[in-house]
C-alpha cells in the first residue's frame, strides 16, 4: 500500500503534464490527415491528361521514361520514331492518363495509363510487324509479351484491366511524393471507372517502391531472361540489363481457387510466363 502511495506521488505531476499537452494538440484518427495536409500544404495539382496535352507528355515520356528502358538503352534506340509516337498517343487518347502540375503552372509528372483487353497484345504485335526500325519492332513486341505476362485477364476472369504503363516526375520535382501522388490517383481513377483490377509493372530500381507505398501485392517476381515468346527480343541470363520484373496488382474481383492459389503462393511461375 505504502508502494502505491509513493508511486501515485510520483507519476501525478507527469500525468497532470500530458493531460494538458493533450488537451491542447491531441488530434484523432479522423482529423490526422487534415493535420498531415495542414503542415505540408500541397505542392502539385493533378489533371486528366488531354490531346492538347499530348505533346508535352511525349516529351516527358520520351525523356525521362523511355530513357531509362532496358531495351532503349541496350539498343541505343532512337526514339523520334513515328511509330512509337503513335503508339503512345494511342494510350493516351483513351482518356485514362493524368498529368501533375506544379505551383508556378510547370509540368511536374506524367501517369500514362491504359485499360486493356485481351487482343491488345496481338494487335500491338500486329502493328509491330510493319515498322522499319528493328528496334522499334523488337520494343513493342517485348511491350506486347510483358503486358501478357502473366496472363491477368484469365487469372481473373476480367475482359479489362487497368494497367499503369508509364510514371515518370521531371528531376527537379522528385522526392517530394508525386510519383505516390500519381500513382493513387490513377487507382482512383480505375475504380471510379469500374475496372475490379489495377497492374503496374515495375522494372527499374524505384518504382516498385512507389507500388507498394500505394498498397499494390506484387504477385509474380521474374528475370527478363525469361520473358520469351513469339518476337520477344532476346535478352540473355548473363547481361547486365537482366534486371527483375515485378507484377504488382489491386485485385477487387474474386478469384477462382487455383488461379488465387498460383497468384498467392507464387507458384509455378514458368506457366505464369509462358
Amino acid at each position: 500500500m505504502l508502494f502505491l502511495k509513493t508511486l501515485s506521488k510520483i507519476i501525478a505531476p507527469h500525468l497532470s503534464r500530458f493531460q494538458k499537452t493533450q488537451g491542447r494538440s491531441c488530434h484523432s484518427v479522423f482529423d490526422f490527415k487534415e493535420l498531415l495536409q495542414h503542415e505540408k500544404p500541397d505542392q502539385f495539382t493533378v489533371h486528366p491528361l488531354t490531346s492538347e496535352h499530348h505533346q508535352m507528355a511525349l516529351d516527358a515520356i520520351k525523356r525521362h521514361y523511355l530513357s531509362e528502358h532496358v531495351l532503349v538503352r541496350a539498343r541505343k534506340m532512337d526514339l523520334n520514331d513515328r511509330a512509337l509516337d503513335e503508339y503512345l498517343v494511342s494510350l493516351m487518347k483513351q482518356g485514362n492518363s493524368l498529368y501533375a502540375k506544379a505551383e508556378d503552372d510547370a509540368v511536374a509528372g506524367v501517369c500514362v495509363n491504359f485499360a486493356s483487353s485481351q487482343v491488345d497484345p496481338r494487335n500491338l504485335r500486329v502493328y509491330a510487324q510493319y515498322r522499319q526500325d528493328p528496334n522499334i519492332k523488337d520494343f513493342l513486341c517485348f511491350t506486347a509479351k510483358l503486358q501478357e505476362t502473366p496472363n491477368l485477364w484469365e487469372a481473373f476472369k476480367q475482359t479489362k484491366i487497368f494497367e499503369i504503363k508509364m510514371l515518370t516526375v521531371l528531376p527537379e520535382y522528385r522526392r517530394q511524393g508525386l510519383a505516390v501522388t500519381l500513382t493513387e490517383r490513377s487507382k482512383e481513377l480505375a475504380i471510379d471507372l469500374g475496372y475490379k483490377v489495377i497492374r503496374m509493372d515495375c522494372i527499374n530500381p524505384y518504382d516498385y517502391k512507389v507500388a507498394e507505398r500505394c498498397m499494390l501485392h506484387c504477385i509474380v517476381k521474374f528475370p527478363l531472361h525469361k520473358l520469351r515468346g513469339p518476337h520477344a527480343p532476346y535478352i540473355k541470363r548473363s547481361s547486365e540489363l537482366n534486371q527483375c520484373v515485378r507484377v504488382y496488382v489491386e485485385a477487387r474481383a474474386q478469384i477462382d481457387a487455383p488461379d488465387q492459389t498460383r497468384l498467392g503462393n507464387k507458384l509455378e511461375l514458368e506457366s505464369l510466363i509462358e
